[in-house]
């Protein structure tokens, strides 16, 4: 298994790159997103969000997840997701946040743009210090006009690994982010938190649901 020390290694440099990418030119609508961290002691990955027609989601609840989804889960890495989702038809916009971590109590703002006619939005990214939580939002409405919406997002199990809560499998406790050959429950649920089995003290990593307010303004 590879071992990563720095918190998200690598992460920050290519969503950076990605940044910038877009699945349609012409004319698009601008958004602004305001994430703030609502847990007490987890640190929040660099954030996908996407822009994309109604019917559409980044994964599925009681489902298995994708590849693309384990590794946004366990090693807070969103660029294989996002550009899946700019290879789908109907996809408008994929982007990761470049601040960095969203670390408790703290907000992040990115930008994220749809053609005319893409109207939904969904937005994840991993908690850091678990082997395989993600919060999410899929498919749920773009503001009309120059109106604003707000979601609540709850934390997700990927499903894609054991929760051992071990230092060596906590991306965020210096240990290993995604890992291929550890296949977990085998569907997306809900989390249950921290339980302090391993090197992950409860009364500061686990959380109640919901777990990150997300805003979204229409800018033009």
């Amino acid at each position: 298994m590879r071992k990563t020390t720095p918190l998200f290694a690598g992460c920050l440099l290519s969503a950076s790159l990605l940044a910038t990418a877009t699945s349609w030119a012409g004319d698009m609508i601008t958004y602004k997103i305001t994430l703030t961290n609502l847990t007490p002691g987890q640190p929040f990955a660099p954030v996908m969000a996407a822009s994309h027609r109604a019917g559409m989601s980044f994964f599925e609840a009681g489902e298995a997840p994708s590849d693309e989804l384990a590794q946004l889960a366990e090693a807070g890495n969103g660029n294989p997701m996002a550009a899946k989702l700019l290879a789908m038809p109907g996809v408008s916009d994929a982007q990761l946040s470049t601040t960095g971590l969203t670390f408790p109590g703290k907000t992040t703002t990115m930008m994220l743009s749809a053609k005319r006619g893409t109207d939904n939005v969904s937005v994840g990214a991993m908690l850091g210090a678990t082997n395989d939580a993600f919060f999410a939002i899929a498919d749920m409405d773009l503001p009309k006009g120059r109106n604003t919406v707000t979601y609540m997002a709850d934390a997700y199990d990927a499903g894609s690994e054991d929760n051992d809560e071990l230092a060596a499998t906590v991306l965020g406790a210096g240990g290993e982010g995604y890992s291929p050959t550890n296949f977990g429950e085998g569907f997306v649920h809900i989390h249950n938190g921290i339980h302090g089995i391993g090197a992950l003290p409860a009364n500061i990593r686990d959380w109640r649901n919901p777990v990150a307010e997300i805003v979204i303004e229409r800018m033009n």
